[in-house]
C-alpha cells in the first residue's frame, strides 16, 4: 500500500507541479501584501506624506503596552492635529463603531468612563433586535456573560495579525481550488493514459490501487494545504512583524463586538483548523465527482459549476440558504469572519451550538458520506465490469 501511495504521489505531485504550486501561492501572497501596504501610505500635497514603513514604525513605537482606558481615551481626545497614523486611525474607528459614529474629540467624560459598558450595551441591542435569529433570554445571558469577559482591551501593535486573519477569507478558498486542480488526475482518466491505467490495475490490483489513491489524495491535500498556509504566513508577516499575537481580537474594529474571548494567534489557528476540515470535504467531493465522471475535463466542469453555485449563494446572501446549506459548504466555511461576529447558532437536541462548531461537525459528517459513496461506487463498477 505504501509503495502504491508513493507512486501515486510522484505521479500527481511532481517536483515541477510542486514548484508551480509554491510560485502561485507566493505570487498571490506577495500581491496581497503589496495591495495592503499601499493602504498604509498617507497621501500629501506633494505625493506621499507618510510611507507605509513610516506608518508602521510609528504604530510600533506608539502602541507599546497601551490599554484602552479612561486615561488613554482622554489623552487621545486632547490630541491636536489630524489622526494621521494607523494606530490613531484604529482608535478612531473603534470609538466610531462603539459610539454610533462619534469622533474621539466629541466624547464626554461620561462616554470615556463607560467605554466597555457601551460596548456591552451595543452587543445586547444587537442580540435583542436581531431580525434573523430569535434568541432566548437564556442564550442572550450566556452571550453577555461571554462578552463581559473582555473587560479591558489591550491596544498594542498587532497589524500583522489583523491583516493575516482578515486576508484568510480570500486566501484559503484560492488554496483549496489550487489543491483540487492538482488532485483531479488521481481518478480522472486522460484518454492518452488509458493503457497506463490498465497496466497499473493489472499489476497492483484495482482495490489496493483505489484505496491507495484515496489515501494519497488526503495526504497530498493536507501537505499542500499546510505548506501553502506556512508560505502565506511568512510572506504576510515579514513587513509587519510578529508582535500582537497574544492580543485579544476585540482590538480589531472588524471583531470589536465579537463574543469570542480569544487572541489573534488563537483566531488564526481556528481559521487554519476550519480550513483543514473544509479541505477534507473538498477532497471527498472531488473524489466522488472524478470517480463518477471519470474524464478529467468532465470532472473539472462539474467542480467549477459547484464553486460558481456557491459563489452565487454568497453574493445573494439569503439567510435561510446560508443557514441550512451554504454554511456547510467550502466557500461559506472559509469566510471566517462571520464566525466571530455573526452570533449565528444552531439548536440541536435542546442545546445551542455556535455556527463554527456545528458547521465543522456537519462538514466532517458530509465528508464521511461522500467518501463512503466514492468507495461504494468504485465497488459497484468493479462488480459490473464498468472499468
Amino acid at each position: 500500500m505504501l509503495e502504491i501511495i508513493r507512486i501515486e504521489r510522484k505521479r500527481i505531485l511532481s517536483i515541477r507541479a510542486f514548484l508551480v504550486f509554491l510560485a502561485i501561492v507566493a505570487l498571490f501572497s506577495i500581491y496581497s501584501v503589496y495591495s495592503i501596504l499601499r493602504s498604509y501610505e498617507v497621501p500629501g500635497a506633494a505625493g506621499i506624506a507618510v510611507t507605509w514603513n513610516e506608518n508602521l514604525s510609528h504604530a510600533k513605537e506608539a502602541q507599546q503596552e497601551t490599554q484602552i482606558d479612561r486615561e488613554f481615551l482622554n489623552l487621545m481626545r486632547q490630541h491636536e492635529g489630524e489622526f494621521t497614523y494607523v494606530d490613531e486611525r484604529n482608535l478612531v474607528e473603534l470609538v466610531a463603531v462603539n459610539y454610533d459614529g462619534k469622533s474621539v474629540r466629541d466624547l464626554s467624560d461620561e462616554d470615556i468612563g463607560n467605554f466597555y459598558l457601551k460596548r456591552l450595551s451595543n452587543i445586547r441591542a444587537m442580540l435583542e433586535e436581531s431580525q434573523v435569529i430569535r434568541y432566548t433570554q437564556e442564550e442572550i445571558e450566556q452571550f453577555m456573560q461571554s462578552a463581559g469577559q473582555v473587560s479591558e482591551i489591550e491596544f498594542a501593535y498587532a497589524e500583522g495579525w489583523k491583516v493575516l486573519n482578515d486576508g484568510m477569507n480570500d486566501f484559503v478558498p484560492v488554496l483549496l481550488i489550487l489543491i483540487s486542480v492538482l488532485l483531479l488526475p488521481l481518478f480522472g482518466i486522460d484518454p492518452k493514459s488509458n493503457m497506463t491505467e490498465l497496466y497499473r490495475s493489472t499489476k497492483l490490483g484495482k482495490v489496493p490501487l483505489d484505496h491507495a489513491r484515496i489515501l494519497a489524495a488526503y495526504i497530498i491535500g493536507f501537505f499542500l494545504y499546510l505548506t501553502g498556509i506556512a508560505l502565506h504566513f511568512v510572506i504576510k508577516m515579514v513587513p509587519f512583524g510578529l508582535k500582537g499575537g497574544n492580543q485579544c481580537i476585540q482590538s480589531n474594529v472588524k471583531t470589536f463586538f465579537s463574543l469570542y474571548n480569544i487572541t489573534n494567534l488563537q483566531q488564526f489557528l481556528l481559521n487554519v483548523i476550519v480550513g483543514l476540515v473544509t479541505l477534507l470535504f473538498v477532497i471527498s467531493f472531488l473524489l466522488l465527482v472524478t470517480v463518477i465522471m471519470e474524464k478529467i475535463m468532465t470532472s473539472a466542469v462539474v467542480f467549477v459549476f459547484f464553486w460558481i453555485l456557491l459563489l452565487l449563494f454568497e453574493q445573494m446572501y439569503l439567510w435561510p440558504i446560508n443557514h441550512y446549506f451554504a454554511n456547510f459548504m467550502p466557500l461559506r466555511m472559509t469566510s471566517f469572519s462571520h464566525y466571530y461576529v455573526g452570533n449565528e447558532i444552531y439548536r440541536v437536541f435542546g442545546s445551542s451550538l455556535s455556527c463554527m462548531s456545528w458547521s465543522v461537525l456537519v462538514s466532517v459528517l458530509l465528508s464521511g458520506i461522500l467518501l463512503a459513496a466514492t468507495i461504494g461506487w468504485e465497488k459497484v463498477k468493479r462488480k459490473r465490469g464498468l472499468y
